[in-house]
């Protein structure tokens, strides 16, 4: 690459990230996840006032005017705190193309109601849940859009239950969607896969930092658990892969922002390394905590639930893969 090229944040970027991330910290606890995996209107008008569903829309029409450098370090700090997938699909509709004629979300640039998150798999379509939601941002294999939720549009139900514990999250089949509203080229996808990333960084750090926290206090044999050699290399794989999972996400996003060449095989690389270090340092994390790791009053399995349900969101690690090989065979 040219000497010129950027490889990280600039100090600027990082110091106001830093201070929404202090903001966020006491919003969303995750003591909040065992009572409810959605968040209440009281966060909502939070989050909205700290302006994270307007980060990259642009002064003139009411938002920040920033760009994918800020919102991929604004979203892995909401992915330590395990927002909830309609947060990250609702700042991820920003970047959708509204369909001429459709209404929606056409010139809002923070959208007034949450937009649910989905996935379709042949002719079946999972919604993750969110009882406030009017829109769903719908991914299938190369494409996403956002529709109107049926049942919202016709007061109808048309969607039933299918898990509401396993995933951390209220998971329905929905028969049937409204009329989409808006649609994702490929470079608007890019930036839906940029913020998958990014929430899966902040996973992997959570889980690191949880664990590390762990590993001080909790006493065998008359001395920290975290002396012993076993949790060591624990804790230090945990660290390289939350460290190699934050760079990557940087290094993806400062590529699109400069408009390289290579903008989508780094975001591609970027959701392939910070899923598998938000699994890895989710599995660890729970191996740290040992019996109580594994117990639903704790936190640990949280992480792990929450990553895996945005892998799947984005489409699996596997697709990932298989993007990162594509991209890279024109590179």
């Amino acid at each position: 690459m040219d000497s010129d090229t950027r490889y990280h944040p600039s100090p600027d970027q990082l110091a106001l990230a830093s201070t929404i991330e202090e903001s966020l910290a006491p919003l969303l606890p995750l003591s909040r996840l065992h009572a409810s995996p959605t968040e209440d209107d009281r966060t909502w008008s939070s989050l909205d006032e700290i302006g994270i569903f307007g980060i990259t829309a642009s002064e003139e029409s009411g938002g920040s005017g920033l760009g994918a450098v800020e919102e991929a370090l604004i979203a892995m700090a909401l992915g330590r705190q395990l927002a909830a997938p309609s947060v990250l699909a609702t700042m991820g509709a920003a970047h959708a193309a509204p369909i001429a004629g459709a209404g929606g979300l056409k010139g809002r640039p923070t959208p007034a109601a949450r937009i649910a998150a989905g996935v379709r798999r042949g002719d079946r379509t999972v919604v993750v849940e969110d009882g406030a939601a009017e829109f769903v941002l719908v991914r299938a294999a190369n494409t996403a859009g956002v529709y109107a939720i049926a049942s919202v549009a016709t007061g109808s139900v048309a969607s039933r239950p299918l898990d509401r514990r396993l995933w951390l999250a209220d998971l329905s089949e929905h028969a049937s969607l409204g009329v989409p509203v808006a649609r994702f080229d490929d470079p608007r996808l890019l930036r839906l896969r940029l913020i998958d990333a990014a929430a899966l960084a902040g996973i992997a750090a959570a889980a690191l930092d949880m664990g590390v926290a762990y590993a001080g206090i909790r006493e065998q044999f008359g001395r920290p658990i975290g002396s012993f050699q076993a949790i060591k290399h624990h804790c230090a794989n945990m660290a390289i892969s939350a460290s190699c999972a934050r760079d990557q996400v940087s290094f993806a996003a400062v590529a699109v922002d400069d408009g390289r060449g290579d903008a989508a095989l780094q975001v591609e690389c970027a959701l392939w390394v910070a899923g598998s270090a938000a699994l890895e340092n989710s599995a660890k994390n729970i191996q740290i905590h040992g019996g109580i790791g594994f117990s639903d009053e704790a936190d640990p399995h949280l992480l792990l639930k929450r990553a895996q349900l945005l892998i799947t969101l984005a489409g699996g690690l596997e697709a990932a893969n298989r993007r990162v090989a594509e991209a890279g065979s024109w590179q």
